[in-house]
């Protein structure tokens, strides 16, 4: 009986729906209208489930013990437990009720004929770097290359057929590199990232071409796990139920009641019920295990609810319980609800294996066999392999692929195929490929006669929302995504409530600092409405600068929005409208809390109109500014390239907006530029609303006055005047609109301007909304490589393959000679660890844990989901930071000593490489600095060399690793090659390994454990967690420790012949008798009740500490302890914690360090270029400035904007010195090097590019705008901004350092910044500086000694000769012959002397220039002295070495990572 079987009397029950049924009124009206026999109700199709329930239960039943009974035990089907049954009862039922409710058959099988995909070729995935723009440049003038062709591909998969019917399940198998994710890609129609797709792929008799509006029912499951880490798992699968709960469900079945009853289901099907409220989290974030998060994955994909279902080796990181009972479900939900389902799956055990229909082996991209899985196996055999006695069947199937495990029968050894093309030919020429081709002929003309897409669209349709087009691919309608992703948003910001209240803080710190400085702006003072301005203009800054946190935040969830788009829960525009209706509150308090207390402290204008109006400006103009910031964040690659342009951009506005330069001081080049800018439109609003309706009273400052007492020339206020153009001669005050009309030069209306800002709000909303429906800057998902220059392989090239193999043939047989490992005995006796939780109270994860590992044995560590593996792992390698750990560990008779971490290898679960450096590179690294320093630096990189070829990567040893994020660098399986090799290169005493095969196929796995199994036969002792080894993998090892959940001991000890010690234990103490074809690691686990439902009746930590076997565990121990100390063979002197000397680690971190700065381009070409644009536009606003008054204070402007420019060097330098501190957190825990060499390095490295990018400032600048004075005066300022950019650079890295996140981080810099800016003179003369900073900040920030540096440095030798714009004019009494006579005891007064100089204009009229030289200005207004431009040197480059010595003590302080 096959498993397309019809149960009696349930024909109608054929059906493609995933949970519910019909209830569209209009649907139901046509439905009935059709029927012939009767109208069909509710309660009547209630009242027939309820009648053949029973029945049904029944024969399904009597079907299972059917199938069971008609096969052999090799290919048996699972017999289904209660829990299965009940699943399956839930589905068929569901589909029964949604058949009687009018629903249709979604029976969408998939057919590939002739598919080849082809790739870009590795000899043009070349590694960037700084050097790749100018060899390309230089390229193009190179004859040779003209005739070239622009592209160079390879055949990623090569002329594959095959299909899979709906209800069916098709396994597809291959070795790393045969193409398994590419066919899965291609089949959900995910085709961007190859060069060409030819064939033809067809779903249900849809072709790909038309399949984009049904892109959700083929959804790809990545192998990589990507979930918002601070979500809990309701949170997580609720919103995917809201994106994809179908319109059609059951009648009276509301939404929330539908939600409810799939998330318990799901729950329930994964064993996760206790962990719904726990947090996802990920590597850096504690939340679910592995395996857990996991299990959400697939869940996730559950609910997306497709027709069509790849899984790409979806079960990594489960045990193999929990595998099984993932792919139970599969089968299930396939055989009830008719999905297709594609997957591959690495290590597949035979249970797995046996419920697929189908399998597929690729080989080099070729398909070498397809067809039923009964047969895979035979077929194999026939051709003249042989099979080892219990050998998995897919282990069997792919390892004939690999030369080094396949074992050929006797008198076959010429005939079988050796290459991938050999394979292929042998079976097209087969007669099964035969029966193949003729089944797909027959299944297309099948599906042409029942037309299976008709009843597809019309369910598809009948699914979609009423708001939801019929061309939509999405199942719910717009405005339904937007409120799901908003109430996510919410709770993703909730659930990082530490960085919520640090942006608060930040703002409110930063409200008072602002309002303290600016306290109580008098109005009877030119300065006081100077300052007013100034302080305006600080509002805007505070917003733009606490923005950029946004930018980081747009990159993190990538991955996220393309795995989920690909699922068609929601359109990306409607996750940026979501993400605007998020922020608006909290950007509302914000706004709220920092316009309350700065608005009354500035002392502005006391009405609550304007004060409202103030508070709605601030809010549009951080609306604004957060929306910019993602703009380029969604349409950048790179964070730093993203960075470099809005730090450009803030620059321009900032400069343009009409503080800094007037309107009518601006060039008429830049003019334009003035009126797109929110910047201006925002300080004009604040502006006008501040001062519209404001008096000034300027008696006290008029002009020209008399410091004598007696004097009284200057009595008559008809010939003096206010010293501003805002006021009119012989008036004592003057009002807001002529200061903002004639000096500000302000004339757009408040209305006007406040509308402007809120059309940048929604003209930057659309535009994003725009780039994410069209733009994906993601490439997560799939990984490309890319080589050194000239250094890439021949990619599926035969004669390249024989070559490979032959390396690797040649490797694998010497290396038993070549291994020679120091080993040891390693003792852990009564092992307890607790954590802190929630409560005060502490969790036990470990209890009472005791065993050893000796040289020449391999120890298995076992345990379901959760039992502590990890944990114990973790402590043993003394990598615990949290918790408490009680009990005693002795490495030969002896106590740890400082070595250990060094002398030991951990093979971590998670992958954490450079993604700068090449294989090859990592691995040299590795082995320089842990091996021994004696041994000489040609035997290490040999060892390398031997490790590459062991490890099957000789061909990967000059491709860069990459990252999973950008798409370029290795997979997910070579990244865990590479944890391996990085370890073995350093030629550890002990090794721990978590999960060295988790991701691995069945041969990379079985040539780890093989390779890991020599590794002890030379003499290392080591332990390894394994999760589904298969019969071969597990009887490599000689010893077990299996662990039961709350890290109880179940057994420890021998494993025996043929598990025969092991068996013997459980099947004495009350378990079955295991056959002699199961595998004894699932029948193990089995026993003790892991997986997802498993059970046990019995107390399996009780039994052990009651058995014999545990008393001679606990004698051993006690002998071990009381012989004392064992000597080795091997002396290495004194215990070092690291291997090679401080100037030696110090010499190679930099000489990294270097090459990951010359690989990272965005990075390094980020700084340069924002240095070009900026000198530029510096020196083309700044234009050839002049000698008059107001290009005086341009100088000052253009010395403050270098500032700025600096200053904002820091918010590129965060987060590359966070990420680089996370690669040495991993580092130092293996003791590569230590805490000194990294700080030194990481700090020196960015002077050579800091050097370079300011120089090239300097020179777009400086002469630009007119500064040149003297090759002295010249030097001068180059020398101090090189310097001040020094301390930038050390000070963002410094904030890097104290700050454990960058969230975090990116909230404290606006605090430390605007100290830098607000200090140093320029907002406020320093004399006005508030006493209580003027009396200890301003000593304390470098900014103030750069500027009167820079300042003195461009005015002390400028002579001032004021412009007809700057000149303050008046008249004088007529008994006066001239304005200088009439102004003498003004100008010359014995007393104290006004500075600037009064002239007869031609008009007739007096006029004022404010200073007659730069050196007047900067000594009397600014209080400076040309005199200590060298010492403010000798002050910056002190605070240089100041922040090099922070970045080294947090370095030290933060050298140890949480976990």
């Amino acid at each position: 009986m096959s498993r397309d079987y019809q149960l009696e009397n349930l024909s109608k029950l054929d059906s493609g729906l995933d949970y519910g049924g019909e209830i569209n009124n209009n649907n139901n009206n046509n439905n009935r209208n059709n029927e012939t026999e009767g109208d069909i109700t509710v309660s009547s199709g209630l009242n027939n489930f309820n009648r053949v329930a029973d029945e049904l239960e029944q024969e399904y039943r009597e079907y299972i013990h059917q199938e069971l009974a008609i096969n052999d035990i090799e290919s048996a089907k699972y017999e289904e437990t209660d829990e299965d049954f009940k699943l399956r009862e839930f589905f068929e039922n569901s589909q029964r009720m949604a058949i009687e409710n009018g629903g249709k058959p979604k029976k969408m099988g998939v057919t590939f004929k002739n598919l080849t995909v082809d790739g870009k070729g590795a000899d043009l995935s070349v590694i960037t770097d700084l050097s790749t723009p100018f060899i390309d440049f230089f390229s193009l003038f190179n004859p040779k290359n003209w005739n070239k062709s622009n592209s160079s591909t390879f055949d990623i998969l090569h002329d594959v057929t095959g299909f899979c019917k709906d209800g069916e399940m098709l396994l597809v198998l291959g070795r790393p590199g045969s193409g398994c994710s590419t066919l899965l890609r291609v089949l959900c129609n995910m085709r961007s990232s190859y060069v060409k797709v030819d064939g033809q792929v067809n779903y249900g008799g849809i072709p790909a071409s038309e399949w984009g509006r049904y892109k959700g029912e083929a959804i790809y499951i990545p192998e990589e796990d990507s979930h918002y880490p601070t979500l809990t798992v309701r949170e997580t699968l609720n919103f995917a139920l809201k994106c994809k709960t179908p319109s059609n469900r059951l009648p009276e079945e509301k939404k929330r009641t539908f939600r409810g009853k799939i998330f318990n289901l799901l729950l329930s099907m994964f064993g996760i019920i206790h962990q719904a409220d726990t947090i996802v989290g990920n590597e850096f974030v504690r939340g679910l295990s592995g395996g857990e998060r996991k299990r959400i994955t697939i869940a996730e994909s559950m609910v997306a609810a497709s027709s069509i279902n790849c899984y790409d080796c979806s079960t990594r990181g489960l045990d193999a319980a929990s595998a099984f009972d993932y792919a139970k479900s599969i089968r299930i939900m396939s055989d009830s609800l008719h999905k297709t389902t594609l997957a591959s799956f690495y290590q597949a055990s035979d249970s797995i294996y046996n419920l697929f229909d189908k399998v597929l082996i690729l080989e080099k991209g070729r398909c070498i066999y397809f067809g039923p899985t009964n047969k895979a196996k035979q077929y194999f055999l026939d051709l003249g392999f042989y099979c080892e006695p219990r050998k998995s069947t897919p282990d069997f199937l792919t390892g004939v692929t690999n030369p080094q495990e396949r074992k050929v029968r006797p008198g076959y050894e010429s005939q079988v195929p050796e290459t991938s093309a050999d394979f292929e030919s042998a079976w097209k020429g087969s007669e099964l490929h035969q029966q193949q081709m003729k089944e797909l002929e027959e299944y297309e003309k099948k599906i042409e006669q029942d037309q299976p897409k008709k009843d597809f669209i019309q369910e598809v349709r009948s699914q979609k929302s009423k708001t939801t087009t019929k061309r939509s691919a999405y199942t719910t309608g717009f405005f339904a995504q937007v409120i799901a992703l908003t109430i996510r948003n919410y709770q993703i910001i909730w659930g990082d409530k530490f960085s919520l209240a640090s942006r608060y803080f930040s703002t409110i710190f930063q409200a008072i600092l602002y309002g303290t400085f600016f306290y109580k702006m008098p109005l009877d003072t030119l300065d006081g409405v100077y300052n007013r301005g100034g302080a305006l203009f600080c509002t805007i800054i505070f917003n733009a600068l606490i923005a950029e946190q946004e930018l980081p935040i747009t990159f993190q969830g990538r991955r996220i929005i393309q795995k989920q788009r690909s699922y068609a829960m929601y359109r990306p525009s409607a996750l940026h409208i979501a993400q605007v209706a998020a922020d608006f509150p909290v950007i509302f308090i914000q706004v709220f809390l920092f316009s309350f207390i700065v608005y009354f402290m500035f002392g502005l204008d006391y009405d609550a109109s304007k004060f409202i109006i103030f508070a709605f400006i601030l809010l549009g103009f951080a609306l604004a500014t957060n929306n910019l910031y993602r703009l380029w964040g969604n349409f950048t690659p790179s964070v730093y390239i993203a960075q470099s342009i809005m730090n450009v951009i803030i620059v321009a506005q900032f400069s343009i907006c009409g503080y800094l330069i007037p309107f009518n001081k601006l060039h008429s080049w830049v003019k334009w530029y003035y009126w797109i800018n929110p910047y201006t439109y925002t300080f004009e609003s604040l502006m006008q609303n501040e001062f519209y309706g404001l008096k000034v009273d300027c008696s006290s400052e008029m002009i020209p006055y008399s410091n004598d007492p007696n004097s009284t020339v200057y009595n008559d206020v008809n010939y003096r005047v206010c010293p501003t153009s805002a006021a009119t001669p012989g008036q004592t005050t003057f009002t807001g609109e002529s200061y903002l009309k004639n000096v500000i030069n302000i004339q757009n209306s408040l209305a006007l301007n406040v509308c402007v800002v809120y059309v940048f709000v929604f003209l930057y909303i659309i535009v994003n909304c725009f780039i994410m429906e069209h733009f994906d800057m993601a490439n997560g998902g799939f990984t490309s490589k890319v080589y050194k220059r000239g250094k890439a392989p021949k990619i599926n090239d035969v004669e390249e393959e024989k070559r490979q193999n032959e390396l690797v043939a040649n490797a694998t047989s010497n290396m038993k000679e070549t291994l020679k490992m120091p080993g040891g005995i390693f003792t852990w006796q009564s092992i307890n660890y607790d954590v802190p939780i929630s409560g005060g109270t502490r969790k036990l994860l470990l209890d009472n844990v005791e065993g050893w590992i000796k040289p020449g044995q391999m120890t298995a560590l076992m345990g379901s989901s959760g039992a502590g593996k990890t944990t114990l792992l973790d402590v043993l390698a003394k990598r615990k930071t949290i918790g408490q750990v009680r009990g005693k560990c002795f490495l030969n008779g002896k106590a740890l000593q400082i070595d250990f971490e060094r002398i030991t290898g951990y093979v971590e679960q998670m992958d954490v490489h450079n993604p700068c450096l090449t294989v090859r590179e990592a691995l040299r690294f590795s082995a320089k600095l842990r091996q021994e320093p004696n041994i000489p630096i040609e035997e290490k990189y040999a060892y390398v060399e031997q490790v590459l070829e062991m490890m099957e990567m000789k061909h990967l040893g000059d491709a860069l690793i990459g990252d999973l994020d950008t798409g370029i660098g290795l997979s997910v399986e070579e990244r865990k090659r590479l944890t391996i090799g990085v370890e073995l290169v350093a030629k550890p005493h002990i090794l721990f390994l978590d999960e060295p095969t988790s991701g691995l196929d069945a041969q990379s796995s079985y040539n780890i454990i093989k390779f890991i199994r020599k590794l002890a036969d030379a003499g290392m002792p080591l332990v390894c967690t394994i999760h589904q080894p298969s019969s071969v993998l597990f009887e490599h090892f000689d010893r077990i420790l299996l662990l039961a959940k709350g890290g109880k001991t179940v057994y420890f000890g021998d494993i025996g012949d043929k598990s025969s010690v092991l068996l013997s234990y459980f099947e004495r103490n009350g378990c079955r008798k295991c056959s002699d074809i199961e595998n004894p690691a699932e029948y193990m686990l089995e026993c003790i009740g892991a997986g997802v439902h498993g059970r046990t009746d019995k107390n399996w930590p009780e039994i052990w500490k009651d058995s014999a076997e545990y008393r001679e565990v606990e004698n051993e121990l006690l002998s071990l302890e009381a012989s004392g100390p064992i000597k080795t063979g091997v002396d290495n002197g004194e215990p070092r914690e690291f291997a090679t000397p401080l100037w030696y680690q110090t010499l190679e971190v930099y000489k990294r360090l270097n090459l990951i700065w010359w690989r990272d381009a965005p990075y390094t070409y980020g700084t340069l270029v924002q240095c070009i644009l900026v000198g530029l536009l510096s020196g083309f606003i700044f234009m050839n400035l002049k000698e008059s008054s107001s290009d005086m204070i341009q100088r000052i402007f253009f010395s403050f904007e270098a500032i700025f420019t600096g200053i904002l060097f820091m918010y590129l330098v965060l987060p590359q010195f966070i990420t680089q501190k996370e690669f040495f957190k991993r580092d130092y825990a293996s003791k590569f090097y230590s805490w000194l060499p990294f700080a030194i390095g990481i700090t020196v490295v960015e002077l050579p590019f800091v050097l370079f990018s300011g120089t090239i400032f300097f020179f777009c600048s400086y002469y630009t705008a007119g500064l040149d004075y003297s090759h002295s005066n010249n030097f001068y300022f180059w020398f101090i901004f090189i310097i001040f950019l020094f301390f930038c650079v050390s000070f963002g890295q410094a904030v890097g350092a104290v700050c454990f996140n960058l969230t975090f981080a990116l909230n404290v810099m606006p605090i430390v910044i605007v100290f830098f800016f607000l200090f140093c003179g320029i907002l406020i003369r320093p004399s006005e500086i508030p006493w209580f900073y003027r009396s200890w900040m301003v000593y304390l920030n470098p900014c103030n000694y750069l500027l009167e540096g820079f300042v003195t440095n461009a005015l002390n030798h400028i002579d001032i000769r004021c412009s007809l714009d700057d000149i303050v004019k008046f008249i004088k009494p007529s008994n006066f012959n001239t304005c200088e006579e009439y102004a003498y005891d003004f100008i010359n007064s014995t007393i104290t002397a006004a500075p600037g100089y009064v002239k007869t204009l031609e008009s007739g009229e007096c006029g004022y220039c404010s200073y007659k030289s730069g050196k007047e200005y900067v000594e009397g207004y600014l209080g400076w002295s040309n005199d200590n431009k060298w010492r403010n040197f000798g002050i910056v480059t002190s605070f240089f070495i100041f922040n090099t010595l922070l970045v080294i003590i947090f370095v030290y302080i933060a050298r140890k990572g949480k976990r």
